[in-house]
């Protein structure tokens, strides 16, 4: 087992077992992960608060062919953070770390005992994506391209409600070649933050000479997950939720219905109705306005979109045109969001947060909008299929993530279109590898793995706490990808 000097982020996330220290040496700027078994001792240095380090760099970076975003540190630690066997010569650069101009400006490096130097803190490159802080890091606040696109949203929304609907469609047309070709995220897929982990949990698991356990990210041995939710942003989509709700009862799963409570007249019989189903309602602000998490409305509507939240018994949130902020969001009180795309130029933030997996926001589970929107498809790019539902669920389903999608009632009274959004279902939903759950299921297990931990069960790993009775242990090897226990290291139960 690892013995770590402070909390490691990225065990702590992925529940890999570890004992504290006590704390970091007095004075050291560098976090310590040690491994020690049998003679063997290596240790992993890490710059704790690296922006503070001296010679520190901020801005875009690459690990190998990995992009991330933070601080980057190229002064070694000191040698007496090192175990003796390593502070000799011998060293070897693993990843090179270079920076926006492709310069080599550190390095991820070995010792010759195996220890390791990662020149970043991973928490402030993984919190950098989930968080979006990237789009400031890459383009500062005060930067000519930041301050239009921030104009332009403004203008967009305070003009939006005078345009007819033809013009708006029209603009976000021209818009749609351009936001495309954003640099990163990349669209349809970004996979930097999972390349990330990958690398990660790859050098860590050659530290320790053998595969890490840690808790998978789906329980009842799922290996992926497959979520259906529905935005209904107008009375024409609160009358036209039939056919899709149809659709799904004919494949037996059911999906999230997301209302706005004082745009249309929400009809509480229907609520009921989808709640007995089996369905799931959530609240898509109050107004769909692109005010509602809005510093100068939030405080005032809140007890609205809470009271509504109480009526129709929701515990999920998702913000009109997904406006969001990660500090903002956990304030709502709810149980859980859906408003972080994975990637998405198309949105008025742009941006996305770049996970295939759900997120801790402040006790908040975040769970990522991780499919293009029918809207953006049918609507904007005018795809006469969506292909791209189909070829971005493979992609996450090869990695293990969660395939969230949206559609809209609003958009979806077209045969053609309703018949694509059956032939996905029925494509994934069948297969015995997906756990196609609501968002309210997939928060709570979310929650119950992040309150578990593994521990030790004779020869193999146990799960300890509230993910015992479903929960599975996964090993992680060299190549940083993850399999399945055998069953002698995978009892489940706590101890």
């Amino acid at each position: 087992m690892f013995e770590a000097s402070e909390p490691f982020f990225l065990f702590d996330e992925f529940r890999v077992p570890y004992a504290r220290t006590g704390g970091p040496a007095p004075g050291g700027g560098w976090g310590t992960l040690r491994w020690a078994a049998g003679r063997a001792s290596r240790t992993v240095l890490w710059p704790r608060r690296p922006a503070v380090h001296r010679g520190a760099r901020d801005g875009p970076h690459r690990v190998g062919a990995v992009p991330v975003f933070g601080h980057v540190v190229a002064d070694p630690p000191p040698a007496d953070r090192l175990p003796a066997a390593a502070r000799g010569p011998g060293w070897t650069d693993v990843a090179a770390v270079t920076d926006a101009a492709g310069r080599e400006v550190a390095a991820v490096r070995r010792a010759p005992d195996g220890s390791l130097v990662l020149p970043f803190d991973p928490a402030e490159l993984v919190l950098n994506l989930w968080t979006e802080r990237y789009r400031h890091i890459a383009r500062p606040a005060g930067s000519r391209l930041v301050r239009a696109r921030r104009g332009a949203k403004q203008a967009y929304y305070a003009l939006r409600p005078l345009m007819p609907r033809p013009v708006q469609i029209a603009l976000r047309r021209r818009l749609a070649a351009v936001q495309q070709r954003s640099a990163f995220p990349r669209w349809p897929a970004e996979p930097a933050l999972h390349d990330l982990y990958d690398l990660l949990f790859g050098l860590l698991a050659e530290v320790a000479g053998e595969p890490l356990p840690r808790i998978a990210a789906w329980p009842d041995g799922r290996s992926w997950a497959l979520v259906l939710t529905h935005d209904v942003e107008t009375a024409a989509g609160h009358g036209n939720v039939a056919p899709l709700r149809e659709r799904e009862l004919r494949h037996g799963v059911r999906s999230a219905w997301n209302f706005v409570p004082l745009r249309y007249a929400v009809d509480d019989a229907l609520v009921a109705d989808l709640l007995a189903d089996g369905f799931e309602v959530g609240v898509h602000g109050l107004h769909h306005d692109g005010r509602d998490i809005a510093p100068q409305a939030l405080e005032r509507r809140l007890p609205q979109m809470r009271s509504y939240a109480a009526r129709w018994h929701a515990t999920g949130f998702r913000s009109p045109a997904l406006n969001r902020d990660w500090d903002t969001m956990p304030r709502l009180g709810f149980a859980h969001d859906s408003s972080f795309p994975d990637t998405d130029p198309f949105g008025p933030d742009g941006g996305g947060c770049c996970s295939w997996l759900p997120m801790l926001n402040d006790g908040m589970v975040e769970l990522p909008v991780t499919l293009a929107q029918d809207h953006t498809l049918f609507e904007i790019l005018r795809r006469a299929q969506p292909a791209e539902w189909f070829a971005k669920t493979e992609a996450v389903r090869a990695r293990g993530g969660m395939a969230l999608v949206i559609t809209h009632p609003d958009y979806m009274f077209e045969a053609a279109r309703l018949d694509a959004y059956e032939r996905f279902i029925a494509r994934f939903a069948p297969d015995a590898s997906a756990w196609t759950a609501l968002p309210r299921d997939v928060a709570a297990w979310w929650r119950r793995r992040a309150a578990s931990a593994v521990v030790r069960d004779g020869d193999g790993w146990a799960i300890a706490g509230p993910a015992s009775p479903d929960g599975r242990v996964e090993l992680v090897g060299a190549g940083g990808r993850a399999t399945a226990a055998s069953p002698a290291r995978a009892m489940n139960g706590a101890r």
